[in-house]
């Protein structure tokens, strides 16, 4: 699947996943899913809504369990670590950024960039400074101290790119991260996960359903039927 000689950072092997389906007994929502992402790579994974995206980005980020299969990320694979052992190994490793920007209301942007940092215990003074180089880097720095409400769409949503950025993370996962933003607005935030990528040598996978946004990406998964697979080039 990919001619990159380093390790990869996170890998899937044979993930299954069903939902329980009512009396149509149960919905296969992955079925024998594999991947590969190294460091510096951007993958995008396409889909229809409802086609398994926001599930299989569970199952990679240790947020979910599989029925089969296993995910792994930077050689440790979920299903050895205790609820304790994978939120650190997470905080340490993957940079989250969903559809819904998920900032904590009642903490300022500058706070919510940092909230990685904080958790990891390291000195707040430290945590702060960084957080806040980042929200600079973002074009964020007139908004650091307003808290979610008083911020844009868009800068709610770069401020969730901050916060994932914050831990300098060796893979970021990325659920829809500009489906509930305008054009413009997406569009950046796109690109700054692109450039986070590139600049800081992360994996980046990116699931989304705009074709238009992810023929940015240099390599592009479509999952359909529970397969992911590559998709076919254009001749």
């Amino acid at each position: 699947m990919n001619e990159n000689s380093t390790a990869p950072i996170l890998l899937a092997d044979e993930l299954r996943k069903s939902h329980p389906g009512g009396d149509a007994g149960p919905q296969v929502v992955l079925d024998g899913v594999n991947l590969r992402a190294h460091p510096g790579e951007a993958t995008g994974i396409l889909g229809a809504s409802g086609s398994g995206k926001t599930t299989l980005l569970h199952l990679l980020g240790g947020l979910d369990s599989p029925d089969s299969g296993a995910a792994a990320v930077a050689g440790k694979n979920w299903a050895d670590m205790n609820s304790d052992a994978a939120a650190a190994w997470r905080n340490i490793n993957l940079g989250f950024v969903f559809q819904f920007h998920l900032l904590l209301p009642e903490f300022t942007a500058l706070e919510n960039a940092a909230m990685p940092l904080l958790l990891r215990r390291i000195p707040r003074d430290e945590a702060m400074a960084r957080a806040e180089k980042i929200l600079t880097e973002l074009g964020l720095s007139p908004h650091l101290k307003k808290t979610p409400d008083q911020l844009s769409g868009g800068e709610r949503q770069r401020t969730a790119v901050a916060r994932a950025l914050a831990g300098e993370p060796k893979c970021i996962l990325a659920d829809e991260p500009t489906g509930n933003l305008d054009r413009r607005n997406a569009e950046g935030v796109f690109n700054l996960l692109l450039e986070a990528c590139r600049e800081r040598g992360a994996a980046l996978i990116v699931a989304t359903h705009d074709e238009r946004l992810s023929a940015a990406l240099p390599r592009r998964l479509i999952l359909s039927d529970g397969k992911l697979r590559e998709e076919p080039e254009v001749l």
